[in-house]
This record gives C-alpha cells, structure tokens and sequence, in this order.
C-alpha cells in the first residue's frame, strides 16, 4: 500500500470535522494543511486532494501543479466553486452532507492506494468433467509465478469447494458463507487478509455448509474489491445461471469455455456458447487434447471460436487432488496453463 495519505487543504473547521470523521469510519488517515504553503510538499504525492471551498481561491492562486484525483467540498456549491473547480482541475465538486456516501467510499479507495485495475476472467466448463475448475487454479497459480497479485473465486456454491482442489480445505479463513450479507463496498486490503493462500493466490471458496446461493450484491462487491485490489480474478463460474453468475459473465474481459475435443463435449460447448455469446464481451475457447478426441478444425468448425490455448488430457490430476495437492506448473498440463496465460496477455493487457 501507498504509504501516502489523502490530503485536506482547508480552515473550515466545520468541513475538517465532517472529513476526518468520514475519513475515520474507513480507518484512513488525512493530512491536513490549512493553506498552499502547508499543502504544497504533500500536494503530488497524495493518493486524492480534497480541497474546502474555503481554500478554492487561494490554492487556485498558488498555481500548485495540475493532478488527477483532485475534489472540491462544499457545503452548498455555488457558480465561483465551480470556477475554482475548473482553474484548480477538480474532477468533482461535493456537496456535503449530500455526497456524504461517496466521499467515504473515494477516501476507502484512496486508503488502499492506486486501483489496479485488474482484469476479470471467467472460466465454464462445456459439460461436467471438462476441467474448468482445474484450468481455472492452474490458470491463477500461473499467473502467482509472475508477480501478480491473483484472486480465484469459486462461483458454484453447491461444488465441492476449490479450497479442496487445491488441498486447502482446512485452512482457516473467509469463505463464501462468511459474505452472504456483503453490500457495497468491500475493501480489497481486508478481504485479500481475510482469505487463505496457496502459491501466492488468495482464494474465496465455497463452504462445507451455509447458503446455497450466493446472492449477485456479494458477488458484485466481491468483483469490485478484486478490481481494485488484484491484478487478475480467476473465476470458476458453474454452467449453471443465476443472478450472480449473470454478474460475473457481464463483469469479465474475457470469458473461457473448457471443452475436450470430444463429440458431445463439443455440441455441449455450442449450446453453451450461444448463451454466453449474448452476456459475454470476449469467449474463447480452451481446448483439453485427447489423442482420441476428433480434430482441432472440426471443433474450431462446429464453434466458430478461437482456441486461446490447448491443455492435454491429464487423468493424475485427479490423484493429485484426492491426495491434497495442488496442480502443478510443471508437467504437461501445467505448462499449457503458463503458455495460456501468455497468449491472454496479448489479449487482456493489463495481464501482461
């Protein structure tokens, strides 16, 4: 996290009460500087710059330099606020107590530091036993292995939990039962801690027992914290519909759908597909090898997608769960993943 804190250019007491008190319900702490001169060596360096109408005319005069995440507050703007909002490069102007709501949630974004915008990418299998959950972990474990900060999200409530796929199963921290009344804004830094790791991939499972819905408010604010706090989210959406898988499928950049090269598995993935068409930006296809299987065009033929990746048919990937360990990165299958996941980057730059 950004060691930086919010600054507050004001002498407004009445306004610096209000925005330390809005600051302190979200744990963050603001610098306070009551003119230019106080503000200037904090000015470029804060992660947001609230500044009181008080202020507006005499920051606006000190010509300090221009930035981005720059707010007037206000009490009732008036048409010279909106001036200073101007001269100043203000991208707001707040009227409290009105806005009270979105400045906590802009101090709470500004207290974990610059978003980082990281990418959303969902992945479906075509039938039961095509391998997404799999793909799905070893795509994020992968991602782990180059530095990025990673969140894999089980989005099937009634599956058998990725936590025991990935052998994790009795390590302590949230899962998805512990979020079932999450609303609004979630904060990355608290969920990233909240949840248990394995190679570097901070994983929000499904429970033993709890809800068997995960209602799409949870989801979204889920997805909005992994936005903001994770360079890739991983999720491992069920064939299934619901409200919160209709929130990842909108939310995701890119979707994958797993099918072995299989005749049925490949009509499943056509039926699928044109359901996923229609809510998704971006499908493509990950295509599990068998050397049984029909051929790479007749697939490619009967989806009309493209294959971002091939992984082969890895039956000692079940053993491997069953004894408590995680996919590997290295055998066949696990380097399928990392070359998928650099195909994905020419896609999804944010990635790379």
């Amino acid at each position: 996290m950004n060691g930086a804190r919010p600054l507050l250019v004001s002498g407004d007491a009445d306004l610096i009460d209000d925005v330390l008190r809005l600051a302190a319900a979200n744990g963050v702490e603001v610098h306070l500087a009551p003119d230019p001169e106080g503000a200037r060596g904090h000015w470029p360096l804060a992660p947001l710059v609230l500044v009181g109408a008080d202020a507006g005319g005499v920051v606006s005069a000190a010509r300090l330099p221009r930035r981005r995440d720059v707010v007037l507050v206000s009490r009732q703007p008036t048409s010279e606020d909106w001036q200073r909002a101007v001269e100043l490069g203000a991208e707001h102007v707040v009227c409290l107590p009105d806005a009270e709501r979105w400045l906590i949630d802009r101090l709470a974004d500004s207290g974990e530091g610059t978003p980082r915008d990281g990418a959303i990418v969902a992945v479906v299998g075509a039938g039961g036993g095509a391998g997404a959950s799999t793909f799905a972990t070893t795509l994020a474990l992968a991602a782990a292995t180059r530095s990025l900060r990673v969140l894999l999200v089980d989005a099937d409530p009634v599956s058998g939990g990725l936590d025991v796929l990935l052998g994790i199963e009795d390590a302590t921290g949230v899962r998805w039962p512990d979020l079932a009344d999450t609303r609004g804004r979630l904060s990355a830094a608290s969920l990233e801690q909240a949840l248990p790791h394995v190679g570097g991939v901070a994983v929000l499972s499904t429970g033993r027992d709890g809800a068997a819905t995960i209602q799409p408010d949870a989801m979204g604010a889920v997805l909005d914290a992994g936005n903001r706090g994770f360079d890739l989210v991983v999720v491992d959406v069920p064939r299934r519909l619901d409200a919160a898988v209709e929130t990842v499928l909108a939310r995701a950049d890119e979707t994958l759908l797993v099918s072995a090269n299989r005749v049925r598995s490949t009509a499943a993935a056509a039926r699928l597909l044109s359901v996923l068409q229609v809510r998704c930006s971006s499908v493509g296809l990950i295509l599990r090898t068998d050397a049984k299987g029909v051929s790479d065009e007749a697939v490619r033929s009967a989806l009309d997608l493209p294959i971002v990746a091939r992984v082969p048919h890895a039956p000692g990937l079940a053993a491997r769960a069953d004894d408590g360990e995680p996919p590997s990165l290295r055998d066949a299958y696990g380097r399928a993943c990392v070359a998928a996941l650099r195909e994905m980057a020419s896609t999804l730059a944010r990635v790379a």
